[in-house]
C-alpha cells in the first residue's frame, strides 16, 4: 500500500507536535503500552488513511500464542472486528466508503509463528484503512468506536493531518470524537 509508508513517516513528524497539545503525552517510538493504542490519520484530498496499532492484550486479553480454542476464537473475533470498518469509525456528515483494509494479526500463520517473541516480549495488532470521503469538506469529525469494542483500550494517542493542519490529541472513552477542522 503506497500510503502506508507516508502515514508511518508522518507519525514521526507528528510526535513532536503532540507535546504542544498535552503534557500527559510522552511520545516515543515505543507504541506498546497496555491500555493505550495509536491512530495515525491523514486526509489527502478525498482519500482518508487511518492506521491503528494496539498491544494484543488490549484486543484479546493475552500476549502469547493461543493455547486453547477460546483464545483462538478471541484472536479471530478481534481480526473480524477490525475488518468491520462501519463498526470502528463514524464520519460526521461526510460519506466515507471503505476502499482497502489491511490487518496484521499475530499468531495467525505458520511462517510468522517461527519468529514469535520470547516470553515477556510484546505483540501488537496493526490495521490500515483507506476510505474515499465525499463531500470531503463535510468531514469535520470522526467518532472512534474502538473503545466500546475493545474495553481494555483506555486511551488512543491520535496523530492527524487534515485540511492543512497537523495535530495530536489523546482520545478516551468519555471523549472518542476527533475534531479535524
Amino acid at each position: 500500500m503506497e500510503y502506508k509508508h507516508l502515514i508511518l513517516g508522518l507519525s514521526f513528524v507528528l510526535i513532536g507536535v503532540s507535546e504542544a497539545y498535552s503534557t500527559e503525552m510522552h511520545p516515543s517510538h515505543e507504541v506498546h503500552v497496555h491500555g493505550q493504542a495509536v491512530l495515525n490519520i491523514v486526509l489527502d484530498g478525498s482519500t482518508l488513511f487511518i492506521e491503528f496499532e494496539s498491544p494484543a492484550i488490549n484486543l484479546i486479553g493475552f500476549e502469547h500464542a493461543p493455547v486453547n480454542e477460546e483464545q483462538k476464537s478471541k484472536l479471530q473475533n478481534a481480526k473480524q472486528t477490525l475488518a468491520a470498518t462501519e463498526q470502528l469509525f463514524y464520519f460526521s456528515t461526510a460519506t466515507c466508503r471503505s476502499e482497502n483494509v489491511e490487518i496484521e494479526v499475530p499468531y495467525t500463520n505458520q511462517h510468522e509463528d517461527r519468529k514469535l517473541p520470547h516470553r515477556g516480549e510484546h505483540v501488537d495488532f496493526h490495521a490500515s484503512y483507506t476510505f474515499k470521503c465525499e463531500p470531503v469538506k463535510d468531514l469535520q469529525e470522526i467518532t472512534i468506536k474502538l473503545f466500546s469494542l475493545f474495553p481494555a483500550i483506555r486511551q488512543i494517542k491520535t496523530y492527524w493531518i487534515s485540511h492543512g493542519i497537523q495535530a495530536a490529541t489523546v482520545l478516551e472513552s468519555s471523549n472518542p470524537i476527533l475534531k479535524i477542522n
